[in-house]
């Protein structure tokens, strides 16, 4: 395993670790959370209504976006503690 690889890895289990404990505790995520479940049913009954073809082509746009959402999120994480340190270069902490 690489040294990236290994950044990686830990990075992705802090975030896993306090996206857990944000979930948990924050109502309006659970809200919107319970909304989306919801909605989703309704998209799946809606899906099985198309042809498969046009069923797949939805159903691969919904992942690709998920996808791209989470590489945001690894990005902006990164770029978040990258900052930070800037930050507290800046104002003589480190």
């Amino acid at each position: 395993m690489t040294e990236q690889e290994l950044i990686s890895m830990v990075i992705g289990e802090i975030t896993e670790h306090k996206l857990s404990h944000y979930r948990m505790k924050n109502k309006e995520y659970k809200e919107l959370s319970t909304e989306l479940t919801q909605l989703g049913s309704k998209v799946q009954s809606v899906l099985s209504e198309l042809a498969v073809g046009k069923a797949d082509i939805i159903n691969l746009y919904i992942a690709k976006h998920a996808a791209l959402a989470d590489k945001d999120c690894v990005f902006l994480y990164e770029q978040g503690a990258k900052d930070c340190v800037k930050l507290l270069k800046r104002l003589g902490v480190l």
